[in-house]
């Protein structure tokens, strides 16, 4: 004979618990002092340099949005570690809804890693062919920032 359960009871289950998981950055985030901000971390961190493949950059106004691309090409970033749940959410506001995660293959020390990272979510229309430089966008941000301030006049 078949035992009742009453309705209001639910198998248990273990509590969730965030895994670590590599992330590929390949824009803004590969600026170690900025995801420092970012994460809210004490130092910055240490970031390996790695590379993806079968994506390519494309730009989206000053920022470069990964899109998947030719089986044969790569793109070159930096690794780190996402600790946290609560990392990751800080990531995923930093990079808007433009942007979602995507399970990947990283690229690292000639090992491949499963991680994650972030890619173009919204409409391809508003994205064109180009580069992207961390320096250049440093410089562009640093003259942006520049253009705010008027030296105090006596």
């Amino acid at each position: 004979m078949l035992e009742k359960f009453p309705a209001d009871v639910e198998p248990s289950r273990p509590p969730y618990t965030y895994t670590p998981m590599p992330f590929f950055f390949y824009g803004s985030l590969t600026d170690p002092l900025r995801l420092q901000e970012i994460l809210q971390l004490p130092a910055p961190p240490v970031l390996k340099p790695a590379s993806v493949q079968c994506y390519s950059i494309m730009l989206w106004g000053q920022y470069p949005a990964l899109v998947h691309g030719p089986i044969n090409n790569h793109v070159d970033g930096m690794a780190f570690v996402v600790e946290t749940e609560e990392q990751e959410k800080m990531l995923k506001y930093y990079e808007t809804d433009a942007y979602r995660i995507e399970g990947v293959r990283i690229s690292v020390d000639g090992k491949l890693l499963s991680g994650r990272t972030f890619v173009w979510a919204s409409d391809p229309t508003e994205l064109v062919e180009g580069t992207w430089s961390l320096e250049e966008w440093k410089k562009d941000i640093e003259e942006e920032m520049a253009s705010h301030f008027r030296p105090l006049e006596d």
